[in-house]
């Protein structure tokens, strides 16, 4: 089946009606006017440097280049010259977002993230993927408390319950989080246990 190409008379603005808003960055791209191309060839004994590989066409997003500061980037054979806002599918929610140029910079050149780490979620399902990390880390911490106070009981049985909802746990790990309740106030306990009776009522798969 040939690929479908946007419609010349649809404003370039409309095309990314549905990508997911940065809370930072936006929804569209942001136009810098800066387009450079890869040379085709290097001059003898000048360095070898390349556009982000992030940013292959057809993903790339004319005009919104940033130009990258070589010397702050870590990890690397060959340094990236420029940062192309690009288009991306969330692996998380399959929803459109853009990598922009400026967030790239931001990872490689701030953060001291590595050239070759790639941004495969939109903002949102970071978010939550950083929130249920953060869970089962207390989660662990929690397992190795002995004896554990009631309220530590039910802290680590909402982030058991939490795992199970974002699919890392097992449903069949509902049976811990009633095993945690049990020694918890009623009115405490109340709502995860409605969560828990939720998940056991759902069919398999």
């Amino acid at each position: 089946m040939p690929k479908r190409r946007r419609a010349r008379n649809v404003p370039l603005a409309d095309e990314f009606a549905d990508y997911v808003d940065h809370p930072r960055y936006g929804q569209r791209p942001r136009i810098t006017g800066l387009h450079p191309h890869r040379p085709e060839r290097f001059k003898a004994g000048e360095p070898l440097v390349k556009l982000h590989w992030h940013s292959p066409e057809p993903d790339r997003i004319a005009n919104t280049a940033v130009e990258a500061d070589i010397s702050r980037q870590i990890f690397t054979t060959f340094p990236v010259t420029h940062y192309f806002d690009t288009k991306r599918v969330c692996r998380d929610c399959r929803r459109p977002f853009l990598f922009f140029a400026d967030e790239q910079k931001h990872w490689y050149e701030e953060l001291g993230f590595s050239i070759e780490v790639d941004c495969v979620r939109c903002v949102a399902c970071r978010k939550q993927q950083q929130g249920i990390s953060r869970q089962r880390e207390r989660y662990e911490q929690l397992f190795h408390v002995e004896p554990r106070t009631p309220a530590e009981n039910l802290e680590m049985a909402e982030c058991c319950l939490a795992m199970i909802e974002a699919s890392v746990f097992s449903r069949r790990q509902t049976e811990r989080v009633r095993m945690l309740l049990r020694g918890v106030p009623t009115k405490a306990r109340e709502d995860l246990l409605q969560r828990v009776v939720a998940i056991e009522r759902e069919p398999e798969g």
